[in-house]
């Protein structure tokens, strides 16, 4: 056996050239710019549908408070985190799940906050109200269906959006829904 040898490979024939390196680049570069789009799109659509998810599955836990507490539980739009600000612009900001102990239909530091958490930074959420409220028999304390419009921030994306419902009986579910 020769002692100059590695591997089986003779010293002029280990590694690459230059040109196969070359190719191997040009090669990978045409696969980026052809998949990379389709990725971008894809993390817009879960980012939306995990904001949309989140947003059902806060409702969802006022409502099973409600119901197991014998109380009234309420979903809220927040400027900042701490209370609920009574405007339908902050849906997108912060959003507090709560117990409403004293049927005040608002959140004051007295009363167990269930969940606080913010918008994705790349998803918008608009709606008609200001809060959710849930009766102690599961209902919603509105008498028509509200709905919460999670759309994406990406203009390649923002006619994708999704709609979280509550219905008058407090059934939460979430919809596709195009907007132009």
């Amino acid at each position: 056996m020769n002692s100059n040898s590695h591997s089986g490979c003779r010293r002029q024939q280990c590694g690459f050239t230059l040109i196969e390196l070359m190719i191997v680049l040009v090669i990978s570069a045409v696969l980026m710019s052809t998949f990379a789009p389709n990725l971008r799109g894809a993390l817009a659509r879960n980012q939306l549908m995990g904001q949309a998810h989140e947003l059902a599955g806060a409702m969802s836990n006022a409502r099973s408070e409600a119901i197991t507490r014998g109380t009234q539980a309420g979903v809220c739009a927040s400027a900042n985190g701490t209370s609920c600000s009574g405007s339908v612009d902050d849906w997108g900001k912060f959003i507090l799940v709560f117990i409403d102990t004293d049927l005040g239909s608002d959140f004051d530091n007295t009363e167990p906050l269930l969940k606080s958490f913010t918008a994705h930074n790349q998803v918008d959420q608009s709606a008609s109200v200001a809060a959710i409220f849930f009766t102690p028999s599961g209902f919603s304390t509105l008498n028509a269906t509200s709905n919460i419009d999670v759309c994406h921030t990406d203009s390649s994306e923002s006619s994708m959006c999704r709609r979280v419902s509550v219905g008058p009986s407090g059934n939460v579910s979430v919809t596709t829904i195009t907007v132009s």
